[in-house]
């Protein structure tokens, strides 16, 4: 398929990628530095080298463990391992005209279709590699950036496939709203694997002899997802290096297969900017610390020591070691030959300073509170975790939001429509909303029923019951409360069954006064 011509030719998505990998370029320095002390096993922005050594220079595990926990902890508060962390929702536009329908259109219905759809869609992504994937999205959001990438896979049993992708030789472009909305990664891929990573690659003539001749020979190119704002669809563009065609180009339509989240944001930057950036120089200052103290802790167990060249002792060839018979000129203890220094001092300064280190490395990614590999707990413990996770990432959870989980399940959807796997998720060429379940964003829900439940103690405390009913539509709490908790369409009633249960109450009232009303005076 052609691409548009508001792309432009090969030489201006040329142009655009070497800017974006020119930006990419200047965060190498910084990012080499997070991803050393606390990624290192992840970190290709200095070598990447097959089994190299990687933490040669890290005295103090503190950081990479607890990324790493910071990670698992991100995940179970808004991505939940095997948990439906989002539902379908009607939009309040939509809402608004089925009530002004008059009940041409049933509302529950529609609700009771789009909780199957959420089923549908729910169980292709925990059967699919999301969670492990994520995670490792996870890891890289918590220095700055991550990047996923969904891939659609000729399976009919589970139709994509998730990639967490580092972000060495990966750029940007932001859209006027701030937005990612066009990627470029660099490739080194084997020849024998170029037709398989690209279905339809156009290799050209010098391309295939080399494939020929040697097919384990890596071949450079250059991939784009590239936004038109034209067509308001994306379309990807392969390229090999040193040539000036495009190889591979395919059309992704209104969803773009990869997405790039960030943690935070700083104006004028691309990149995003996470905790692990943040503290930074805690962990520099740990490391060297530590580093100290363990030179200090050897000086300490081997010692250091002075010696006289008397012509029986040589200094030069002494070896201090168990079982060692060093000849000495004198053993007086007022002037040996051989006297260990006394070098003072005292390491429980710099071990309190480490704990202090140590503890705001963890605080700043979250690992003061509980492990979520921990033994089960109680709703109330969870939700009081979400609540003050909330709190420290604050702004950052929308970004998350907007920028990760939305896109993901719109990503999803498209593909689960084209294959046919659930219904377009549209009514009457509209979109529904997408409400989040996770306990993340469960945490203004239990704040907004914990404020009803005050409210409503509050009136029948103070003033009784007949007036907690005057001022609230007490019929209605237990719908809002489903609604906040999430509960299944089949577990709450309809405004119809709602009425039929009232008509049947007050009907069975009345009988019973009627009853009263004719019983004979003095009757039992």
């Amino acid at each position: 398929m052609a691409l548009p011509k508001s792309l432009g030719t090969i030489r201006d998505l040329k142009a655009r990628a070497k800017k974006a990998f020119s930006v990419e370029s200047q965060w190498e320095s910084l990012l080499s530095d997070a991803y050393e002390y606390f990624l290192p096993n992840r970190n290709l922005f200095d070598r990447d080298d097959t089994g190299q050594k990687k933490m040669d220079l890290i005295f103090d595990s503190t950081a990479s463990t607890a990324i790493q926990l910071g990670a698992s902890k991100l995940q179970e508060s808004i991505a939940p391992i095997w948990a439906k962390w989002a539902v379908l929702e009607l939009s309040e536009e939509m809402k608004r005209e089925i009530k002004a329908s008059d009940g041409e259109v049933d509302e529950d219905q529609i609700r009771e279709n789009l909780e199957e759809q959420t089923e549908i869609l729910f169980d292709y992504i925990n059967r699919s590699n999301f969670s492990t994937q994520f995670y490792e999205m996870a890891l890289d959001v918590l220095i700055g950036t991550g990047t996923l990438i969904i891939t659609e896979e000729d399976d009919m049993e589970m139709p994509f496939s998730f990639h967490s992708i580092p972000q060495k030789h990966v750029g940007f472009e932001e859209g006027p709203s701030g937005s990612i909305e066009t990627h470029w990664r660099k490739h080194k891929v084997k020849g024998r694997n170029i037709e398989r990573t690209w279905r339809g690659f156009k290799a050209s003539q010098s391309i295939k002899d080399r494939i020929e001749k040697d097919p384990d020979s890596d071949i450079s190119c250059t991939e784009g997802v590239v936004y038109d704002p034209v067509e308001k669809s994306y379309h990807g563009v392969v390229w090999v290096d040193d040539e000036d065609s495009i190889s591979w180009d395919q059309t992704y339509d209104e969803s773009s297969p990869f997405i790039t989240g960030r943690y935070s944001k700083t104006s004028g930057e691309v990149r995003g900017r996470g905790p692990a950036i943040m503290v930074l120089p805690d962990v520099k200052s740990l490391n060297k610390a530590k580093e100290f103290v363990l030179h200090r802790a050897g000086i300490e167990l081997a010692g250091m020591w002075t010696a006289t060249d008397d012509g029986v002792t040589n200094p030069y060839n002494i070896t201090i070691a168990p079982g060692v018979v060093m000849p000495v000129g004198s053993n007086n203890s007022s002037n040996p030959s051989i006297q260990r220094l006394d070098t003072g001092g005292s390491i429980e300064l710099s071990l309190f300073e480490i704990t202090e280190l140590q503890n705001a490395i963890k605080v700043s990614l979250f690992n003061d509170l509980r492990d979520p590999q921990g033994p089960v707990r109680t709703a109330t413990e969870i939700a009081m975790d979400a609540r003050e996770l909330a709190k420290r990432i604050g702004s950052a959870y929308g970004r998350l939001q907007t920028e990760i989980l939305v896109r993901t399940l719109k990503r999803i959807m498209h593909i689960l429509v084209k294959r046919g796997k659930i219904d377009p998720i549209l009514i009457d060429g509209k979109a529904v909303d997408i409400k989040f379940t996770s306990p993340l964003a469960r945490s203004q829900d239990m704040e907004d029923i914990m404020s009803v439940q005050q409210a409503v103690e509050f009136v029948l405390n103070t003033a009784g019951p007949d007036q907690a009913k005057m001022a609230f539509k007490l019929e209605d709490f237990g719908t809002w409360a489903a609604k906040k908790t999430g509960m299944p369409a089949e577990l709450v009633r309809s405004k119809a069954e709602k009425d039929t249960v009232i008509q049947a109450g007050a009907e069975a009232a009345r009988a019973g006064m009627d009853v009263q009303a004719q019983a004979p005076t003095g009757a039992p």
